[in-house]
């Protein structure tokens, strides 16, 4: 495997890990990685004259090679053009950080690859009779997105390509619609890979986000203590999340994120969670 092909797969797993740490921004992180691993082929078919997108793009022969099963993670960061990564990026941006920051980091990220990796096989399902037929794009992950945000959200309102703000569900059908219509052309969008993309994000959204994935405090300061806390507009909002969330998982990666946000109204410094009690770094208990 050539070292640029490591240093790729370096930096999303790294990126990754990075977000499942903090628990935050793996939307907007992702679309730094896919910026990087646009300029990285770029600058490798300049300097090498190789076909370096080949390289990184999944085919279906790849499932029963194992020396080429990475490209099933460095499809989804690949990009064929300018405007591919462009639309794929402001979908990431618009839909994605909303889900992200409604149903916390870890969920989201599950989501994420779980819809990639069904899209992935959907695409090598439907295209197994051409194994060398190749494939890139985050669109089969994003389209998971859209179908977690739809099935979590129907009634958000977004726009897509500058129409109308529609409710997601609306958006969703549309999306659909637009593949059925890409199915019966003659172009090279993977559209097998956005329909089970986005099949797998609308079933599987419900579930993921009610698996225990965050570190629940649970001795909860009351609601009045975290109100006092809320003292700058992105507190406030942070704590309108608190109060409709439904979820308990879900509601308590939100307080978690407020506490990192908050600081010690004794002593100003910041706030954590240690032994089930909230304390500031000093030592104050709230």
């Amino acid at each position: 495997m050539e070292p640029w092909i490591l240093a790729v797969i370096a930096v999303i797993v790294g990126g990754t890990v990075y977000c499942w740490l903090k628990q935050g921004n793996f939307a907007l992180i992702t679309c730094a990685i896919c910026a990087i691993v646009f300029v990285v082929v770029l600058v490798v078919q300049e300097s090498t004259a190789s076909g370096a997108l080949g390289d990184l793009a999944f085919m279906p022969d790849d499932l029963t090679t194992p020396s080429r099963l990475y490209t099933v993670l460095t499809s989804m960061y690949s990009h064929v053009s300018f405007e591919h990564i462009l639309f794929n990026v402001l979908a990431l941006i618009f839909i994605g950080v909303f889900l992200e920051q409604s149903i916390g980091t870890r969920p989201f990220v599950l989501i994420y690859f779980v819809a990639g990796l069904v899209g992935t096989l959907a695409f090598a399902a439907s295209n197994w009779s051409t194994p060398f037929q190749g494939a890139v794009g985050a669109s089969g992950a994003i389209s998971g997105i859209l179908g977690a945000a739809a099935r979590l959200y129907p009634n958000e309102r977004f726009s897509l390509m500058a129409l109308i703000p529609m409710p997601l569900w609306v958006l969703s059908i549309l999306f659909v619609f637009i593949q059925l219509l890409i199915a019966f052309s003659s172009t090279d969008i993977a559209w097998e890979a956005h329909i089970g993309g986005l099949a797998a994000g609308f079933l599987i959204a419900p579930v993921i986000v009610r698996t225990p994935l965050h570190r629940r405090v649970k001795r909860m300061i009351s609601l009045s203590a975290l109100r006092k806390l809320a003292t700058t507009p992105e507190l406030k909002a942070i704590m309108r999340h608190i109060e409709d969330e439904e979820v308990p998982d879900v509601r308590s990666a939100w307080i978690e994120h407020f506490l990192s946000k908050a600081i010690c109204p004794h002593c100003g410094s910041k706030l954590k969670v240690s032994r089930e009690a909230v304390v500031c770094q000093k030592g104050h208990i709230l």
